[in-house]
Formats: structure tokens, C-alpha cells, sequence
């Protein structure tokens, strides 16, 4: 490392001897730090890239409990939301429905002469009932706001835990995408490697071609010894066949002569 870092200052001192200037020397080391990155880049073979596009779909492999246990904890905080809206509801049904008795016994009230009412074992008198249902119209107000919070805060929930879960979904089918190229770009190096490493060396065509010209040659040859049998043939022997072969010279020669002395004779 030093021995580069000395070389590269050796370079910029003789840049700056040359007339160079500080702007112009950093932009030449720019390009030629970038050439470097662009040539160490193109050297790394197709394989370890994708060998480190599996390293990397394993990373997000490791990543996925923690989007699930995400997606977990959204659903029971909106699980929760919904319980907490539904109690809030029922208090205010609860209020409501305490409101219509005391009201009830306030209607009773002013119809009865003694202006007391015994509810159950006790005497109530119109100032109680006043007091219960004008603390109940209060606590029924105050209900209401905090169902009302409960609705926008479960409103909220629902809209995080939909986008959270359409967001792990998309996570999910593009990792599924992802490790599928995995497999056709492993798949197509693989059909390049072995179409760009096919031993042809096995295939001899060198003695094949002397093997041939050889048979050429031979034939060749044969061709010539031929034509020189046939340049060497007396036509004699060819007209007269087999006929010096025959056993039957003598009667030949015998049916001759007869022949002969009879045209002899007639003459």
C-alpha cells in the first residue's frame, strides 16, 4: 500500500514539475482511478458475480424474519387498536344507557308528591338523580372524544398494516423473482462455459487431411499403372481371343488342308 501511495505521489510530483496545475492533476487522477475501478471491474469473472448475487439473495433470506416479525407486530398493534375502539364504544353504549335509567327515575320523580324515589333498598332523592346524570352526561361526552380518538387511531393502524403488508408482499415476490433469474442466468453462463470450453483438440483433422491426401495419392497411382497396361496390349490378342489356347490345333490344320486341296482340284 505504501508503495503505491509513493508511486502516485512520484506521479503528481512530476505532473507538477511538467507545468501541470493542482485542478488538472486531480482530474487526471480521477480518470485514471476510474479506468482503474472500469479495469479491475471487467477482469472479475461472470461467475463470482453471480456467486455474489447469491451471497446477496441469502442476505435477504436472513432479512426476512425480521420483515415477518415487523409485519407480526403491525397486526397485534391493530388487533389491539380495534379492541381498544370496541371498549371505547361499548362505554359510551354503557353511558348512554345509565343516562336513559337516571332519566327514567328523574320522570318518575316529578310525578310523585314526596319527590323521593326508593330504588331498591334506598330513598333517592331528585337532587341525586340530577347529580348521577349530569355526571354521566359528562363522563358520556368524555367517551365519546376518546372514542372518536380510537376510531382515527385504528383508522391509522389499518392503513399502516395494509401498506406494511402489501410492502412485504412486494418484498417477498420480488425476491422469489430475484432467486428465479438466479437460477436462468446460472443456467444460461453455464450453456456459454460449456459452448465456449468444447474440447476440439480430440479431433485430429491434421492426420485426417494427410490420410486423405495419401489415399489421392495411391489411387493416383493405380490410375497411372493402368493406363500403362493398357498403352502395352497387342490387338492381335484381343481379335484372336483364346484361340491359340485351343487343343484342337490339329484338326484345324488337317480341315485346312482339305479345304485347300479340294479348291485345288477345281481349279
Amino acid at each position: 500500500m505504501k508503495k503505491y501511495a509513493t508511486i502516485g505521489m512520484a506521479v503528481v510530483g512530476f505532473m507538477a514539475l511538467a507545468g501541470f496545475s493542482l485542478a488538472e492533476v486531480r482530474e487526471y487522477l480521477q480518470v485514471a482511478g476510474n479506468r482503474v475501478a472500469t479495469t479491475v471491474r471487467d477482469s472479475i469473472p461472470m461467475s463470482v458475480e453471480i456467486d455474489r448475487m447469491e451471497v446477496l439473495l441469502k442476505k435477504l433470506d436472513g432479512q426476512v424474519s425480521q420483515q415477518k416479525y415487523a409485519v407480526a407486530k403491525s397486526k397485534v398493534a391493530l388487533q389491539d387498536a380495534e379492541a381498544e375502539y370496541q371498549r371505547a364504544q361499548s362505554g359510551c353504549e354503557g353511558l348512554l344507557s345509565d343516562m336513559q335509567q337516571l332519566r327514567n327515575l328523574s320522570m318518575s320523580q316529578t310525578t310523585s308528591s314526596c319527590g323521593t324515589i326508593t330504588v331498591g333498598c334506598q330513598k333517592v332523592s331528585a337532587e341525586d338523580v340530577r347529580r348521577a346524570l349530569a355526571y354521566k352526561l359528562t363522563s358520556w361526552k368524555g367517551a365519546v372524544e376518546t372514542a372518536k380518538a380510537r376510531e382515527q387511531a385504528l383508522m391509522q393502524q389499518q392503513n399502516a398494516y395494509a401498506a406494511l403488508e402489501r410492502q412485504f408482499t412486494d418484498w417477498q415476490s420480488q425476491r422469489q423473482l430475484l432467486a428465479q433469474r438466479l437460477e436462468t442466468l446460472r443456467a444460461r453462463h453455464q450453456t456459454q462455459t460449456l459452448a465456449s470450453e468444447t474440447d476440439t483438440t480430440v479431433f485430429n483433422n491434421a492426420d485426417l487431411a494427410r490420410a486423405t491426401e495419401l489415399a489421392d495419392l495411391i489411387e493416383r497411382e493405380l490410375r497411372i499403372v493402368e493406363a500403362q497396361q493398357a498403352l502395352g496390349s497387342d490387338p492381335a490378342e484381343s481379335f484372336l481371343g483364346n484361340a491359340g489356347n485351343d487343343n484342337s490345333t490339329t484338326n484345324v490344320e488337317a480341315e485346312v488342308d482339305r479345304l485347300l486341296g479340294s479348291q485345288l482340284a477345281t481349279n
